[in-house]
């Protein structure tokens, strides 16, 4: 069992307005992926009032629409977009958020559960050396290509908060009782548990 503080969650759905995009150049925010847009729009809103030492941004198969591409191009003996592989790479979000805020925080992308995103932050704030730290943790999904086996249906979404030591007010078991297939899932039920006003335990999560 590990014992952490989880802040308010900030989730960006689809039918968000993406309020905290404003910031980046008008030029810029149009390029970004539906997927890009949701998890940069989380992060920031998780930062309006605060700042972090740490960044951890998971995903189960980050946008696997720019790869899906990349390979209908490839089967096309066309050329792929230099941009379009630079932007589909698994850590692209994270590079993306560091380059448009202008924001050199020490991160790392994971393709992971939310569980291994708090287990990685819980470690990251053990071990580090800096007083009274906090960790940025942005989960991001949206539904696989058709084509793929794995694919399910579901809106797109970015859930972000920030996780550290001391005024412990999640307790985490290491031994989940299972772990879904779909990872966005586990996502969503995290969510919806944390939201709930009565203190409960649910799957492996309890508030304390």
């Amino acid at each position: 069992m590990i014992y952490i503080n989880v802040s308010e969650l900030y989730l960006s759905s689809e039918e968000s307005l993406f309020p905290e995009l404003k910031q980046i150049p008008a030029m810029q925010r149009r390029r970004l992926s539906t997927i890009a847009k949701l998890a940069i729009n989380s992060a920031l809103s998780a930062l309006k009032n605060t700042s972090v030492d740490y960044i951890i941004w998971v995903s189960q198969y980050g946008d696997e629409h720019k790869t899906f591409k990349i390979l209908a191009d490839v089967l096309q003996d066309q050329t792929p977009s230099p941009t379009q592989f630079s932007t589909s790479v698994h850590n692209a979000i994270s590079g993306l958020y560091s380059i448009l805020c202008q924001d050199a925080t020490q991160s790392t992308s994971l393709a992971a559960t939310w569980n291994d995103a708090l287990i990685e932050a819980y470690s990251w704030l053990k071990t580090t050396k800096v007083e009274n730290a906090k960790v940025l943790t942005v989960f991001y999904e949206e539904s696989m290509p058709s084509v793929y086996i794995e694919s399910h249906p579901f809106d797109a979404f970015a859930l972000a908060g920030i996780i550290s030591l001391g005024n412990e007010n999640l307790a985490l078991s290491f031994t989940p009782e299972h772990v879904a297939k779909n990872y966005y899932e586990d996502v969503l039920a995290f969510y919806h548990f944390w939201e709930q006003t009565s203190d409960v335990q649910f799957k492996e999560w309890k508030k304390i």
